[in-house]
């Protein structure tokens, strides 16, 4: 299966993407199309994984990535992270945060590692994921940019 990256930018493919989200039970009444880089990503014209990056100056907090349900296991989630990745690249900021309460090992294999909250930047750390949606039990994680 050959997975298609698509900028979330209309209000029908938003739709599809906060729905594969709710189905992974991950948050998505926060997000907005129009303020985040948000990526759904598709075999043929069936949505089956999210990603996205919120940008705040030289960072970003990478969230909302999922795989459908029934396709997990197949190494989707490693596409979608490395591909979230370049983005952050191309765009050549210095960091990429996230805040996880499941997929620890995941992102430690992906090169990401555990850093304390009080050193994430105040703009990450004033996102509603850091301020409002995430528990404090949540493990914060950063990957340095080159």
């Amino acid at each position: 299966m050959t997975l298609t990256p698509k900028i979330i930018n209309d209000p029908e493919s938003f739709d599809a993407f906060r729905s594969l989200l709710k189905s992974s039970s991950l948050p998505a009444d926060d997000l907005s199309f129009t303020n985040h880089l948000l990526i759904g990503y598709y075999h043929e014209n069936d949505a089956v994984g999210t990603g996205g990056l919120e940008i705040y100056g030289d960072y970003a907090l990478l969230r909302s990535l999922s795989v459908k349900v029934g396709i997990r296991g197949q190494a989707f989630g490693s596409f979608i992270t490395d591909h979230l990745i370049d983005q952050a690249n191309l765009k050549k900021l210095k960091a990429i945060y996230l805040l996880t309460e499941t997929a620890h090992a995941f992102f430690l294999k992906k090169g990401f590692k555990d850093t304390p909250r009080d050193e994430v930047p105040e703009e990450v750390k004033l996102s509603s994921e850091f301020s409002k949606v995430c528990p404090t039990t949540a493990a914060v994680m950063k990957m340095e940019l080159f």
